[in-house]
């Protein structure tokens, strides 16, 4: 296996209490197996105290008791974790350890990248200054990775969009060649000839994108009260920071282009990426939230919910794909 990350990657360290938000509020922590047979067995008043925050959710998987506010039972008031000052940060189960990164898998490659659901992860992807780039943290012998052909060809397109996205020099141009491009790719690719149709953000299109917002299932607070204070905008493009812009379109084709695999949908994929980018600039627009604040919010609400996803790639679909 040979897992490949962003460049920016290792640069992400949790911030801790310096965090303004934090990922141990409102949130279902699931406890994997491991863990928790590691739970069941550890002795003394941690061992106890820990059976005794542990409940069954839902969907039948074990997780903690949150406790008011929806607050982690092993948060302190520093909001500092009580598992990792006790015993470090091997007691902690696999969800924790792992958030705010991601990975995905396909043949023997694995590609790990870090989460805009955080706010210090969203300031490195936002902020960065070089070009979208990958390295490996294992040995680079690509013999080990046993791709498909299609998984090769799919990770051909996905670098003549880096490569695209690395050389932009206007916001509106990116955005159409990235369409047009997936979209010829598409029908090379499946045979499938979706119309490559621009992302216009007028004011007549953001009333949409509001309606869609406000459809989404709230997953906090905050989400709820952000809803309430847009308002149907037009943007220009080309006022937007081509920088971040570019970060943000490298950050979702990274983690979801691949997907392509499985449903042959690369346009929508790109779609996602572009349409994104200009929802984050709409809400830091209305809001006067940074864009960093902005992704942060937005990737908590649609990237963390299946359901919310699947509305965004609902509304994708039938504004710019049938």
């Amino acid at each position: 296996m040979i897992t490949y990350v962003p460049d920016y990657y290792e640069k992400f360290r949790c911030i801790g209490s310096d965090c303004r938000d934090n990922c141990c509020i409102g949130w279902e922590i699931d406890i994997d197996s491991k863990t928790l047979q590691k739970y069941n067995s550890l002795s003394g008043a941690m061992g106890d105290e820990l059976r005794a925050n542990i409940t069954v959710s839902e969907d039948g998987s074990d997780c903690f008791a949150l406790r008011e506010n929806d607050r982690c039972p092993f948060l302190n008031e520093q909001g500092l974790c009580r598992l990792i000052l006790w015993g470090g940060e091997d007691m902690l189960c696999e969800i924790c350890s792992l958030h705010p990164r991601f990975r995905e898998w396909f043949g023997g490659r694995c590609e790990m990248g870090i989460g805009l659901c955080c706010e210090e992860a969203a300031r490195i992807i936002i902020s960065e200054t070089a070009p979208f780039g990958l390295h490996t943290l294992s040995s680079s012998d690509e013999s080990c990775e046993n791709l498909t052909e299609t998984q090769k060809k799919l990770l051909d397109i996905r670098e003549e969009l880096f490569a695209m996205i690395n050389s932009a020099e206007s916001v509106s141009a990116l955005d159409k060649s990235l369409l047009e491009h997936s979209a010829k790719a598409e029908y090379e690719l499946t045979g499938n000839a979706p119309e490559a149709v621009y992302i216009d953000f007028s004011e007549e299109y953001a009333e949409k994108v509001l309606s869609l917002i406000r459809s989404l299932e709230p997953l906090n607070d905050d989400w709820s009260r952000l809803a309430e204070r847009l308002y149907a905008k037009a943007l220009s493009p080309d006022s937007a920071d081509l920088a971040a812009h570019k970060n943000i379109l490298s950050y979702f084709l990274f983690r979801y282009f691949m997907k392509s695999d499985s449903d042959g949908e690369l346009f929508l994929k790109s779609a996602l990426a572009v349409f994104t980018a200009q929802v984050i600039q709409l809400i830091s627009e209305c809001t006067g939230m940074t864009l960093a604040d902005s992704a942060c919010i937005w990737s908590k609400e649609t990237e963390y919910s299946a359901e919310n996803l699947d509305a965004v790639y609902d509304f994708l679909y039938n504004e710019h794909y049938a």
